[in-house]
């Protein structure tokens, strides 16, 4: 238990300092960009603070590294962060979030690599070539489980982390859906970012 405590307190302190600099970012009267007024940037503060804590919540410890800025529902993601699932599926998370229509995601991977120009072409292309194998076989077990309904469904996959957004019917369809994303293999971890249509 002692363990978890300082853990707990060191995110609940990293996470609301970076809540704090985002409202300070935004606050009435220290306006960037040259936004409307004061409204729109408690709009926009509110906005980034969703996105912020739906990043922490979906990819974890390694997204407190990730600066949100938005402006009338663009976002834009920049920062380094370590692992790559968590630089592309960001994007993911944060077109999930109400009020985000347009994400720019310029997010980098920490720490230098040993590779060639060429080699890192070479692996990314591999790598990229297995992650939408990989999104083909979770769209065709999501069709088989909830069938026409999968088609409102967006996958992403980076290294075995699997998103799935979209809108279905009911709760049942949703958790079939999970199940489906989860039990294809090669799929590591499954992010939620479905909703259920009200």
């Amino acid at each position: 238990m002692n363990g978890i405590l300082p853990k707990t307190l060191l995110l609940a302190s990293l996470l609301a300092g970076s809540l704090l600099s985002s409202c300070a970012a935004t606050a009435p009267g220290t306006a960037r960009g040259g936004w409307a007024g004061e409204e729109e940037n408690v709009e926009d503060a509110s906005l980034a603070t969703d996105i912020r804590l739906a990043l922490i919540e979906k990819l974890g410890f390694d997204a407190l590294s990730i600066n949100v800025d938005t402006a009338g529902g663009s976002v834009f993601l920049t920062g380094g962060v370590e692992k790559r699932a968590t630089q592309e599926l960001a994007e993911e998370v944060a077109r999930s979030v109400p009020g985000v229509s347009k994400v720019d995601n310029r997010l980098s991977l920490k720490g230098g690599s040993a590779e060639t120009p060429v080699e890192h072409a070479v692996s990314s292309t591999e790598l990229e070539v297995q992650d939408a194998a990989l999104e083909l076989r979770v769209g065709k077990n999501l069709l088989g489980e909830i069938g026409r309904h999968a088609l409102s469904l967006e996958v992403e996959s980076t290294d075995g982390v699997v998103s799935v957004r979209g809108r279905v019917p009911d709760r049942q369809r949703k958790e079939l859906a999970l199940q489906a994303a989860q039990n294809t293999s090669g799929v590591k971890k499954v992010i939620d970012l479905i909703e259920v249509r009200r």
